[in-house]
């Protein structure tokens, strides 16, 4: 049967519908009300819609329920998450440790051979990064053998946060809505949600954060204060720059709010909130530290600093210097750092009009990921809600945090997740002043507002109908049109590698030779936590000696050489002696 439709054809339909689509729609559902002035199939869903709504705690329930089952239902079906970024290495290494119990891992005596990316080998093998992310992961691995399970389950949780948040702040249906657009803009088809990067667990901070927030300053309770300080929390641990900005920025203003309205007597307020959040914060406070005593041995060093000092050359802040005397142990490393890294660093940030411009650049890549058109378009009702006080304490927090991301050198969307409740907030505030614009006595904002969530369930659902990847245009990499989660990409490669090891008998050391021209972003030596009993052990290539010493150590496994060639389009494997 002849299709009607090819690849590239339908490739080429979403693209301009995902470029003037929203405003196609919005010109539709803006002559219907010319028109008609009523459309009864909308009074019907946002009928049965606000009903849900009302329900708050059910309304909550299901979007987290909707937002797993949709999610786990998009990996089955599109893409099964395969890691293909160095972090998201790190993080699986993170939570391999935890769900065996360990809070980190004795250095392994060839350490040498197993120096990679984000993971410190000395004076403990465990990730760089603070430890959230690979706790939610790992309660997936704990549960189902599997971390993805916790992937889902922490966009899940974020969505339902989010819900929570905006009932606080906004009507029922509303925040029922908006955690619904979230969900179908950084859940089904996001890195957030298909990948093991990162960025539900410190939107679910965030969203704790502010949600409790706005209950406190109209009730004066210990539970609310708690998830205050659960929210601080899980900031401090997914992203400790970004959290202390808006962590202390809305601490202080909360507390200063209420001392200056002086809304609930000081003895409410000091039994109440301040005794009980120091407390839980005491105790926080306490557990990061052991955390760090563990790995670095210093309650006051960061494993990510430990892991810097060792390795980077460049700083992460631009009031500080570079560091020009690193060494490593490895020509991939040392390339990593002083060739990829100092080239973005001298390229970018070595004047001010450069600086400007790589500012331009990240803000340009957030806005894609988060806003895009379908939100900036309605964002533009703000002009008439810049008197309303809490547009513009949301706008003063994103845009303080913006510029404290523009002093890092690098910055990716999940950077700004602390936020993304805060955001929401402002794309349904403005829609909300949308839906009231009437003209001619006719209700024409009601069917523009009707023109966000249809657009949001268009560019996912055209795409499958039209037999084309969604992946391809709901943008789930905030750097690139297409996104590295792809199943074509090197990380399928070094997973069906893996995979197919795995069902050999026996255990396996593989060697990985980097061949002329390697992309050194593709980096294929990771291992599990405990590298001795895995199944299939990663090491590095080095000189006859010390690959004699490995295979010597390993000296009950079969040894492979991989060599990856420089076009990176393969690899070539094959059995090795080395100690001949």
């Amino acid at each position: 049967m002849e299709k009607i439709f090819d690849p590239l054809t339908a490739a080429k339909i979403c693209i301009n519908f995902k470029t003037f689509g929203i405003l196609i729609i919005a010109l539709g559902f803006f002559l219907v009300s010319l028109t008609t002035g009523k459309y009864k199939i909308l009074g019907t869903l946002e009928k049965y819609f606000n009903h849900l709504a009302k329900k708050r705690t059910l309304a909550i329930l299901l979007v987290g329920l909707i937002t797993f089952l949709g999610t786990a239902a998009v990996s089955f079906t599109f893409y099964w998450p395969t890691p293909s970024i160095e972090d998201e290495f790190a993080y699986l290494l993170a939570a391999d440790t935890f769900a065996h119990g360990r809070i980190t891992n004795p250095t392994h005596p060839m350490w040498i051979h197993f120096e990679t990316f984000h993971v410190l080998q000395q004076p403990t093998y465990m990730a760089k990064y603070p430890p959230a992310q690979g706790l939610i992961l790992a309660l997936g691995q704990i549960l189902t053998g599997d971390p993805v399970v916790g992937l889902w389950l922490s966009i899940a949780l974020a969505c339902a946060a989010t819900c929570w948040m905006l009932q606080a702040w906004l009507p029922p249906r509303w925040a029922l809505l908006g955690s619904l657009l979230m969900m179908l803009r950084l859940a089904l088809f996001s890195y957030w949600g298909q990948s093991f990067w990162g960025g539900a667990v410190a939107a679910i901070g965030g969203a704790l954060l502010f949600g409790s927030m706005k209950r406190i300053l109209k009730k004066a309770d210990t539970k609310n204060i708690l998830i205050f300080g659960l929210g601080l929390a899980i900031l401090a641990n997914t992203r400790p720059y970004e959290g202390v900005v808006v962590g202390s920025i809305t601490t202080i203003f909360m507390f200063g709010k209420l001392i200056r309205e002086k809304r609930f007597p000081k003895k409410v307020l000091l039994e109440k909130l301040l005794l009980p959040l120091s407390i839980f914060l005491v105790v926080v406070a306490a557990m990061m530290g052991y955390y760090n005593w563990s790995i670095t041995g210093n309650a006051f060093y960061l494993p990510y600093r430990a892991y810097e000092a060792a390795y980077g050359n460049i700083p992460n802040f631009l009031w500080a210097k570079p560091v020009y005397n690193a060494t490593y142990n490895h020509e991939e490393i040392r390339k990593n750092f002083q060739v990829l890294y100092w080239n973005i660093y001298t390229s970018h940030i070595s004047s001010l009009k450069n600086y400007l411009t790589w500012c331009s650049f990240k803000l340009t890549k957030l806005w894609r990921f988060f806003l895009e058109w379908v939100f900036t378009l309605p964002l533009i009702a703000l002009i008439l809600l810049r008197t309303n006080y809490w547009v513009r304490f949301a706008l003063g927090i994103v845009l303080v945090l913006l510029i404290a991301m523009m002093l890092v050198a690098f910055n990716f969307g999940h950077y700004a997740a602390p936020v993304t409740c805060l955001l929401y907030f402002l794309v349904l505030q403005s829609i909300r002043r949308i839906y009231l614009l009437r003209w001619n006595k006719k209700a024409v904002g009601k069917y523009l507002a009707w023109s966000v969530p249809t657009y949001c369930v268009l560019i996912i659902t055209l795409p499958i109908v039209l037999g084309t990847n969604p992946f391809f245009f709901v943008n789930p990499n905030p750097w690139e049109v297409t996104p590295r989660v792809l199943p074509t990409n090197w990380g399928m490669q070094r997973a069906t590698l893996l995979s197919k090891l795995k069902e050999v008998e026996g255990k396996h050391l593989v060697i990985v030779r980097y061949l002329s021209g390697h992309n050194i972003e593709q980096e294929w030596v990771y291992n599990e936590a405990n590298i001795d009993n895995s199944k299939v052990v990663w090491a590095r290539e080095m000189n006859k000696e010390n690959n004699c010493q490995l295979a010597k150590f390993f000296y009950d496994r079969k040894i492979w050489m991989l060599e990856i060639d420089d076009k990176n389009q393969g690899y070539n494997i094959y059995p090795i002696n080395l100690c001949p």
